[in-house]
């Protein structure tokens, strides 16, 4: 069970990023802003940039050549590429703002990863969610450290402090990376490195990701053996369904798309295009049992003879803490005496919230949370929940009632839904 101590630091803010003009290899200098405006028709946009602790506006053009105008959005944070055209800034490029590292922390990217992992360099790559998000599905090689407790496992990082460590969460906004990075620099490692895009851009890539042998045995999972039924008969994995790779698509369907699903066979090929056969149907979390069954054996974790299981009867099992559906609903209605607490970015926020909702990014909780009531229930939210579970066991360590939503909440224009 995680259990992270928000109010004694284990999350923090480690300031605004300072927005200052710079030069740049490629252009002639980069402006670092928030999107104050746009117009399509004028061809230009502006931000609101801060420099020596003073805010200004600035006006930039932009025309067909520019790329990632889709960053471009009111209130978003984002990095602007521009050269001097006529005595006016044109934009070249547009990129959004990601999480700001502390000295000596520098981004990676996936494919550099892929590179590092294929090659079997010398460097560990760190898993900084939640030890259940791991469980579930993780990048090969990596092992779970809790951005909030970096400092319990010192014994799991190298005692040579310029040996490299990469840290990596869910994606782009989960600041999770960021903050054990800047743990580890604090405790004096030299050779730091955040894959940003983390889980999420791993998965988009193509890339396969593995579950703990652990979250396989005791989890709340569909596990698929994708062996023919003979080879099924004989030895399985524990709880293991029979669903024979040349039968998978039919059965696609009338799977649940919201059940963490874990995939093997004795063909490396079979459980690769099983896992992209699972991602393009739009699972939500599909990983791969660590090199199949011949992986399974070789670390001596149990197998079983008996009966083919064809049938998936899997239902959630809510987590402890969890705040059911119907009551998070009389909450949104104004029907219960409840705190709907958002700890989304500002980023997300800014395409809205749901109604009444108290806006309190993960990050700035410790700054906050007097904000906040130790008398009423709060219900927190996030995109998908990983992060409203996090900050409800943190706010609960801390005296207060809290409870998180397992749902998906989207927003657009202002407008939220929420998908249980």
């Amino acid at each position: 069970m995680l259990v992270c101590l928000l109010f004694s630091g284990c999350v923090q803010n480690y300031g605004t990023i300072q927005l200052d003009d710079e030069t740049d290899a490629g252009f002639n200098k980069v402006y670092r802003g928030k999107v104050t405006n746009r117009s399509d028709a004028k061809k230009s946009f502006s931000l609101e940039v801060v420099r020596h602790g003073r805010s200004r506006i600035v006006e930039l053009k932009f025309d067909d050549q520019t790329r990632g105008m889709d960053h471009v959005v009111n209130r978003k944070q984002v990095i602007v590429a521009y050269r001097v055209v006529a005595g006016s800034p044109v934009a070249r490029s547009v990129k959004a703002e990601k999480a700001g590292f502390v000295a000596g922390v520098s981004e990676v990217t996936i494919k550099e990863v892929k590179k590092m992992i294929a090659q079997r360099d010398e460097f560990i790559l760190i898993d900084s969610r939640p030890e259940d998000e791991y469980g579930k599905s993780h990048l090969p090689s990596s092992i779970s450290i809790p951005a909030c407790r970096m400092k319990e496992h010192d014994n799991l990082l190298p005692a040579d402090r310029d040996q490299l460590l990469v840290f990596y969460c869910g994606g782009p906004t989960c600041g999770m990376s960021t903050q054990a990075a800047a743990t580890a620099a604090r405790s004096g490692y030299t050779n730091i490195k955040v894959m940003l895009d983390g889980v999420e851009g791993w998965v988009e890539a193509g890339f396969p990701t593995f579950a703990d042998d652990q979250f396989i045995l005791q989890g709340d999972l569909i596990l698929i053996d994708l062996r023919p039924v003979s080879k099924d008969t004989v030895h399985k994995i524990p709880g293991s369904v029979s669903i024979p790779f040349a039968s998978l698509q039919d059965r696609l369907r009338k799977i649940s798309k919201k059940a963490p699903v874990v995939v093997y066979s004795d063909s490396i090929s079979d459980s690769h295009s099983a896992l992209g056969k699972f991602r393009s149907a739009g699972f939500r979390s599909v990983s791969m049992v660590q090199g199949n069954v011949q992986g399974w054996k070789k670390r001596n974790r149990p197998m079983i003879s008996g009966p083919v299981v064809t049938t998936i009867s899997w239902q959630r099992k809510p987590g402890q803490g969890e705040v059911a559906p119907d009551a998070f609903q009389q909450a949104m209605d104004g029907r219960a005496n409840a705190v709907i607490l958002d700890v989304r970015t500002s980023e997300e926020t800014a395409a809205g919230s749901l109604k009444g909702a108290t806006l309190i990014p993960m990050h700035e909780l410790f700054e906050r949370r007097e904000e906040l009531p130790t008398d009423r229930k709060i219900y927190v939210y996030s995109a998908t929940g990983a992060r409203a579970d996090m900050a409800s066991r943190q706010l609960n360590e801390n005296g207060y009632n809290a409870y998180f939503l397992v749902a998906d909440v989207s927003c657009s224009n202002g407008n939220c839904t929420v998908e249980y």
